[in-house]
């Protein structure tokens, strides 16, 4: 009996897993820190927080660099690691060893980031459509029309917050465990003294990126940016 011919996905099954790897640090990875870095900004005050966003968004061929460098990447990497995750087990109870702990948190936090992103997207990028305020309009406002993204619309206030911080904690795990196996598959770390010094790295990171998102959060729960910063129309629709 003939066997079956092995699928696209199957034959090219190398290059897209270390695509996947890959995409997963460059440049989705990349885009992470630097969101984050851009959200503590708030932390700093309104002004700082627009200032580094008004230029964020007066960069030449914005929309071109956000399909080709994020929303085309994360899409890649998501439906892959989709497909991936489903043909993975989780073993954990049976072996619970560390690496298998991390195996598993890897597999949880990426189901996590898909329902965050989608949710992420919709409640900011494209609130407009859901009955939120065109991103658009923020301009130069983006303090005020972040901040009151937390207010209103779907959910109250503390469950939004509630649902930044798991999303947060989700992405900046398995982007720095992510970075550890990645240095592993691409051969960058030999060895275990190597391997060992790299999750410590990996680890200090996850904690800077962490200290970043959790003062972005406090800043945006807590600060109230004057109010002839807040554009009418931002205001009519959030009331």
């Amino acid at each position: 009996m003939a066997e079956n011919p092995l699928s696209w996905m199957d034959r090219h099954h190398f290059l897209l897993r270390r695509l996947h790897s890959l995409s997963g640090i460059v440049p989705i990875g990349v885009f992470l820190i630097n969101h984050l870095l851009t959200n503590a900004t708030a932390f700093l005050g309104p002004d700082r927080f627009d200032e580094h966003v008004r230029w964020l968004h007066g960069l030449p061929f914005l929309t071109a660099i956000e399909i080709l460098f994020i929303f085309f990447p994360l899409l890649f990497h998501g439906a892959y690691g989709i497909k991936i995750a489903l043909e993975g087990r989780i073993n954990v109870s049976h072996y619970p060893y560390m690496d298998n702990w991390r195996y598993t948190l890897q597999r949880v936090t990426a189901w996590i980031m898909v329902v965050f992103i989608l949710l992420h997207l919709a409640h900011f990028r494209f609130a407009h459509w859901f009955g939120g305020v065109d991103y658009k309009a923020a301009r130069p406002f983006f303090f005020a029309f972040t901040q009151q993204g937390f207010e209103g619309l779907w959910l109250p206030k503390w469950a939004w917050m509630v649902a930044y911080a798991v999303g947060l904690a989700a992405a900046v795990y398995h982007f720095c465990n992510g970075l550890v196996t990645f240095c592993i598959t691409w051969g960058i770390t030999v060895g275990i003294q190597a391997r060992k010094r790299m999750s410590v790295a990996a680890g200090l990171l996850g904690v800077v990126l962490l200290t970043w998102g959790a003062l972005s959060l406090y800043a945006l729960g807590t600060t109230k940016p004057p109010s002839e910063r807040t554009p009418p129309a931002i205001v009519r629709v959030a009331q």
